[in-house]
């Protein structure tokens, strides 16, 4: 009797972090913050005031200052407007829940914010993926020295947030090496809407 009545105590913790976790995963709730998706459109509208040819069909904005387990990146088409949500995972010393910390340097495994430019489909590491040409001088310009590139890994899905709960009390996915992650169930989505040209914005706060 004392032992079960210790493991409904000890289980207590895990229920306290999952419940606002499963208000992210159900309810109708902002995912991607109106100063995140202003920043995205500022951007781009600067820099596409200086390249006027470039024309994309979308733009996928990040919203870092969002927690993990939340579908924080929005693939908007610029075209008819309609949007599609996915989890995104963010760099491992940017932060565990939130990522926090932000660097352009080679080997910070942090991410990278400002304006992206997609460029070529390969098959890599992680399977199908995607180049990034960072656009922003001394805040992301050095994402093809890095290798920071939009792929896909198995440490973003429900599955993992689950694991997380019950080892470490926390609902976040897995982390990269900065660069971003999409679910493997999502890939083909993403890359389809966002191959060559597409723009991509990470809006985060640094502390």
């Amino acid at each position: 009797m004392k032992s079960t009545v210790l493991k409904r105590f000890s289980f207590f913790p895990v229920l306290l972090v999952f419940i606002p976790c499963l208000a992210g995963f159900f309810l109708l709730k902002e995912k991607v913050s109106g100063q995140a998706y202003k920043a995205a459109f500022t951007a781009m509208d600067s820099y596409r005031a200086v390249h006027p040819e470039e024309r994309p069909r979308f733009l996928a904005v990040v919203d870092f200052s969002k927690p993990s387990y939340l579908k924080r990146m929005v693939v908007i088409d610029l075209k008819t407007g309609d949007q599609s949500f996915f989890r995104t995972a963010h760099g491992k010393n940017s932060g565990e829940l939130y990522a926090n910390q932000f660097s352009n340097s080679p080997e910070s495994n942090m991410s990278s914010l400002g304006l992206y430019k997609t460029l070529e489909t390969f098959n890599g590491e992680h399977g199908k993926a995607i180049r990034l040409e960072g656009l922003d001088p001394e805040i992301n310009d050095n994402a093809c020295k890095r290798d920071i590139v939009l792929h896909s890994a198995d440490y973003v899905s429900l599955k993992y947030i689950l694991v997380n709960i019950v080892t470490l009390n926390s609902p976040m996915i897995g982390r990269s090496n900065g660069c971003f992650v999409v679910s493997p169930r999502d890939i083909d989505e993403v890359e389809q809407k966002l191959n060559q040209g597409a723009f991509l914005y990470a809006w985060g706060e640094p502390p």
